[in-house]
C-alpha cells in the first residue's frame, strides 16, 4: 500500500483539474502535471541511490516543491522526515543525526550547515539545495517507470514527524502508511469529504502534521486543489480567498483571532464554505465572534502527532461548554478518560485521555523510555486531562504538565482562561503556575487586550473573582502586547513562566 496510489489512480478525466497552486509566485500544477513531476523526482531520488527505507529530510517552506518531494519520497518507499523551515542551520544537525537521514533537501546552502558542525560532530547526509535540485531535475525525462510505486507493508515506517517536548529534545514520531490511510477514513467520516470544486488554502506549516497530513492527503483523495501561502498574512489571505475561490481554510485559534481584527476582510471570509481550527484550545468567544462575522461555524479538531493528528472533532456547532472538542471518529478510534491506575472514569469525571484503535504511532525513534511512557499496550496516553460527556463528546481540561497545583488543589488553566476570555476587553489569555514557597504554586495570568482597552490588572482580578473559587483567582495578571508563540502559533507557556 502507498498513499501515492490515491494520486496515481487518478482518472484521466481528472488530469486537467488543478492540484497544487503556489499563491506566492503563481506557479500551478494540474493533476496530470503533478503525476509527471512526482515520477521525475522519484527517478531523481533513485538515481541518487536512495532506496526503500532511506530517510530523506525536507527543510522547505510551503510550496509546490515541498508537496512534490514529499510524494516522491513516498513513491520510492523512503521515509520522509519533515523539518520546520524556520529552523536555522545549527538546529538541523540534531534532526539529521537523530533521524539517520541520508539526504536533506533544503533552501540553505551546504556550507552553512557544515559550518555549524563541531569537532568530531558529523552528519551522514547529502545536502541538496533546492536550486541545485531544480537544475538536475531539468535533465530528467519521465520514462517508462519500470520500478513503479513502492508497496509498503501496512505497519512499515513511512514518515517521521518531530514533536517538541518541554523537558527533552524533540522526539521523532514514527508513522506508517497504514496511519495515512486511517487518516483519510477519519477525515471523510469526521471532517470534510472533498470534491474537485473545493480549494483548500494551506498557510499552516506544511512541515507539521496539521499541514502535510490534515490537508494534503484528504485533498488528493477528493481531487481538490491546494493553494499554498508561505506564512500567515491576513490581507494576503483575504486576497487569495477571492482570487483563487478558496472554499476551506485551516488554522490555529490565534490565526482566527488575528483575522477577526481586520473588519475590512470580512466580506472575503464570508465566501468560505468551511474553516477549521486545531493545535490549541479554541475559546467560545473566538468561535462566536467568527460565526457572527462570517456566518459559518468555526469547526475544531483535537489531536496529536502520535495518533496521526485527529482524535476528535466538533463540527458545525459552537464549543459549549468551553473545551468541548466533539466526538471521536466512529469505528476508528476509542477515546477514554482514565484515572491514575488506568481505570476508565465515569462520564463527567476528569481523567487522562487515552486513545486506541487505528492510526497509532509505532513509537518514538531512538527513545524507548519515552515510548513506554506514552504508548502502553498499543494505547496512547495523551497527557491531556479531560472527561467524556453523556452524549459521547469530550471536554478538554488542559495538559497534565500545565495543571496548576495550589496547596494540593489542582486547577485547570483552561478554566481560568475561559473566564478571562469572556471579558469584553480581552483578546486572549494564558494562565500558568509559578513557584511559591508557601503554596507550592500560585496562579499567574497574562492577557492581550483589545486596542485602547481601558481595563487594568485590578479590573480583571475583580472581574474574575466573582466567577471562580478564590484559590483559582490569579495572584497576578500581566498585560502583554503579544504572546510568545511557537512556529505553529501556539502560546509558549514555558516562556511565559520567566516573564
Amino acid at each position: 500500500m502507498n498513499y501515492c496510489d490515491l494520486l496515481f489512480n487518478t482518472d484521466t478525466k481528472s488530469f486537467d483539474l488543478e492540484a497544487l497552486i503556489d499563491a506566492e509566485n503563481g506557479s500551478r500544477l494540474t493533476y496530470g502535471e503533478l503525476i509527471n513531476e512526482v515520477r521525475k523526482t522519484a527517478e531523481y531520488l533513485r538515481n541518487k541511490g536512495y532506496k526503500p527505507g532511506t530517510v530523506v529530510s525536507t527543510h522547505l517552506y510551503n510550496s509546490i516543491d515541498a508537496a512534490v518531494i514529499l510524494l516522491a519520497i513516498q513513491y520510492i518507499g523512503g521515509v520522509v522526515c519533515l523539518v520546520d523551515p524556520l529552523y536555522k542551520a545549527g538546529e538541523l544537525i540534531y534532526y539529521l543525526q537523530d533521524s539517520g537521514s541520508k539526504c536533506l533537501i533544503t533552501y540553505l546552502e551546504e556550507k552553512d550547515i557544515q559550518a555549524e558542525l563541531k569537532d568530531g560532530n558529523e552528519i551522514d547526509a547529502d545536502i541538496i539545495n533546492i536550486e541545485a535540485y531544480h537544475k538536475e531535475l531539468a535533465d530528467i525525462t519521465c520514462g517508462s517507470d519500470n520500478e513503479g510505486c513502492y508497496n509498503y507493508e501496512e505497519n512499515e515506517l513511512a514518515m517521521l514527524l518531530y514533536t517538541s517536548g518541554t523537558s527533552s529534545k524533540p522526539k521523532g514520531v514514527m508513522l506508517t502508511t497504514g496511519c495515512f490511510y486511517t487518516f483519510v477514513d477519519k477525515s471523510n467520516s469526521s471532517m470534510y469529504t472533498y470534491i474537485p470544486e473545493d480549494r483548500i488554502l494551506c498557510f499552516v506549516p506544511f512541515s507539521h502534521g496539521f499541514g502535510s497530513l490534515s490537508i494534503l492527503i484528504p485533498a488528493l483523495c477528493g481531487k481538490a486543489a491546494i493553494v499554498f501561502l508561505r506564512a500567515f498574512q491576513p490581507v494576503k489571505i483575504s486576497k487569495t480567498i477571492i482570487s483563487e475561490n478558496i472554499t476551506h481554510i485551516f488554522g490555529v485559534p490565534t490565526h482566527y483571532q488575528q483575522l477577526l481584527r481586520y473588519e475590512s476582510i470580512y466580506d472575503s471570509l464570508r465566501k468560505l464554505k468551511a474553516a477549521f481550527s486545531a493545535a490549541a484550545p479554541l475559546s467560545y468567544e473566538t468561535a462566536l465572534a467568527w460565526y457572527k462575522a462570517t456566518g459559518i461555524y468555526l469547526d475544531e479538531g483535537y489531536g496529536m502527532t502520535e495518533t496521526t493528528t485527529l482524535i476528535a472533532t466538533r463540527m458545525s456547532m459552537l464549543p459549549e461548554p468551553t473545551g468541548n472538542v466533539g466526538f471521536p471518529p466512529k469505528g476508528i478510534l476509542e477515546v477514554e478518560a482514565v484515572d491514575e491506575d488506568s481505570n476508565v472514569c465515569e462520564d463527567g469525571i476528569i481523567g487522562e485521555l487515552r486513545v486506541s484503535g487505528r492510526g497509532i504511532m509505532l513509537g518514538y525513534l531512538n527513545k524507548p523510555m519515552e515510548t513506554q511512557e506514552r504508548l502502553r499496550d498499543g494505547k496512547v496516553y495523551t497527557g491531556d486531562y479531560g472527561y467524556r460527556r453523556s452524549d459521547g463528546s469530550f471536554v478538554l481540561c488542559g495538559r497534565k504538565t500545565e495543571f496548576i497545583n495550589v496547596a494540593g488543589l489542582k486547577i485547570s488553566p483552561l478554566e481560568i482562561e475561559a473566564v478571562l476570555n469572556s471579558h469584553k476587553d480581552v483578546v486572549d489569555s494564558a494562565a500558568v503556575g509559578i513557584e511559591d514557597e508557601i503554596y507550592g504554586q500560585i496562579v499567574k495570568a497574562f492577557v492581550v487586550l483589545k486596542d485602547n482597552a481601558p481595563c487594568n490588572e485590578r479590573d480583571l482580578i475583580k472581574y474574575i473573582s466573582g466567577k471562580i473559587a478564590n484559590f483559582k483567582v490569579p495572584k497576578y495578571i500581566s498585560v502583554l502586547e503579544e504572546f510568545p508563540r511557537n512556529n505553529l502559533g501556539k502560546i509558549d507557556k514555558n516562556a511565559l513562566k520567566s516573564f
